[in-house]
């Protein structure tokens, strides 16, 4: 079974005249780490906002696990970190997952034992009583990762979790999106960083202008900037 199923998603925001979304159609087996990679503004986090349930007024059908969207049951089962950090900065670490997790309706026993071994699978055990005011960047994408993990989902969306991070926690990141992995968790992971793509992907879906130019394998592929140029007459990295 498919872990997540998009079909024929099209999408104009109101005040545009150009669609986000052009009949964007894929899928995410179940078990896999996924990529979809594109430029900035290729229409990634508006798909992912999509799936997350938080759009409306898009044609087209998302799927989870098997189960039409929107259903309340299929959204428990998603963890979605977005590209801005979503925590509260004047709380702690352990207060913002605390949080997170009551809002999520877990009981004070599993909050408390899930924060613990967050924070300790993040690498910021250390930290878990310095307000995120305090965080670097990296430190806080870390955490965002940790809220999304709260409620065990069985399928994880991170929207560029990498993003302004310094080199050791962009890397702590990969270890623990492996470590998941390997433990059974399918993940779609939006970038428009080709290195982060290869190193944790063995599937990718390349979007551009709200369209999907390509959807297979990583192996595919043996050149994902020189095909991109190809398709698209620019570079991954350009804007």
């Amino acid at each position: 079974m498919n872990a997540l199923d998009i079909s024929s998603i099209t999408f104009r925001y109101e005040e545009a005249s150009v669609f986000a979304l052009k009949n964007v159609s894929l899928s995410v087996p179940d078990g896999r780490i996924q990529a979809l990679l594109g430029p900035n503004g290729a229409g990634k986090s508006t798909l992912m906002r999509i799936v997350t349930g938080q759009m409306r007024g898009y044609t087209g059908e998302v799927s989870i696990f098997g189960t039409k969207m929107p259903d309340r049951s299929a959204l428990l089962s998603i963890g979605y970190a977005p590209q801005p950090i979503s925590l509260y900065t004047s709380l702690t670490a352990r207060e913002n997952l605390r949080f997170f997790g009551a809002m999520a309706g877990l009981k004070e026993e599993q909050i408390g034992l899930r924060t613990k071994n967050l924070l300790e699978r993040v690498g910021l055990s250390d930290h878990a009583e310095d307000q995120v005011a305090t965080y670097s960047g990296g430190m806080q994408r870390r955490l965002n990762l940790a809220a999304a993990l709260l409620h065990s989902p069985k399928l994880l969306l991170l929207d560029e979790p990498t993003v302004g991070v310094d080199p050791q926690s962009r890397n702590h990141i990969y270890d623990t999106l492996l470590e998941l992995n390997a433990a059974g968790m399918t993940i779609l992971l939006s970038t428009h960083i080709m290195e982060e793509a290869q190193r944790l992907c063995s599937s990718v879906t390349l979007v551009d202008k709200g369209e999907v130019i390509f959807n297979g394998p990583m192996s595919g592929i043996s050149d994902l900037e020189k095909f991109f140029l190809e398709k698209t007459g620019r570079g991954l990295r350009d804007d």
